[in-house]
């Protein structure tokens, strides 16, 4: 019997793209979705859609929009709120939607400070304390997460994305809301 893991997780690692990390990065800061939905298409995966400062009734889940109400009430005029102000009480109806990641790299890979219970049930498994880069999945779609990251640490201004998750996620469609937060330093 061949133990194959090792040729698997070395595949799932090359699943992280630079270069279409990059290009996607550039798309999404642009608000062009022209080259991302014709990679999608090209490997017939419904292409993901992405919006800058969405409006309040736009998200479609509860636990967005409360997260969504706090950003905006914790951001101080012209800049993000403080990682310092989240408050598990103050976001208790949403916590289990709550994704915090620690930018690393440079942006090019994060880490999980806390993934969430319920995005946890859904994808199968818990990424707390487990980088962008680990996610077990065969999918391009971590190179949009990653990008879109980027993306919102060049713009710091609140994303949301809705795609088709990978195969192996217990739901229909993903949608994200990505609110940038300063560390002690400042930056996100």
């Amino acid at each position: 019997m061949v133990d194959n893991r090792p040729q698997l997780i070395s595949n799932m690692r090359r699943m992280i793209d630079r270069a279409l990390i990059d290009t996607f990065s550039r798309a999404v800061l642009s608000g062009d979705s022209t080259e991302i939905a014709a990679y999608f298409r090209a490997r017939d995966i419904q292409p993901p859609t992405f919006r800058w400062n969405p409006e309040l009734g736009s998200l479609g889940a509860a636990p967005l929009e409360v997260l969504f109400r706090w950003w905006q009430a914790k951001r101080p005029a012209g800049g993000i709120p403080s990682i310092d102000m989240v408050d598990a009480i103050e976001l208790k109806d949403a916590l289990g939607y709550l994704m915090i990641l620690d930018v690393l790299e440079d942006g090019w890979d994060y880490r999980y400070r806390l993934y969430g219970t319920e995005i946890s049930r859904h994808a199968k498994h818990d990424y707390t304390g487990q980088k962008t880069s680990d996610l077990k999945v065969f999918s391009t779609i971590p190179n949009f997460y990653i990008a879109c990251y980027r993306a919102v640490l060049g713009r710091p201004e609140p994303l949301t994305t809705h795609n088709q998750p990978p195969n192996d996620v217990a739901t229909s469609s993903w949608t994200r809301l990505v609110l940038p937060l300063a560390g002690p330093d400042g930056r996100i």
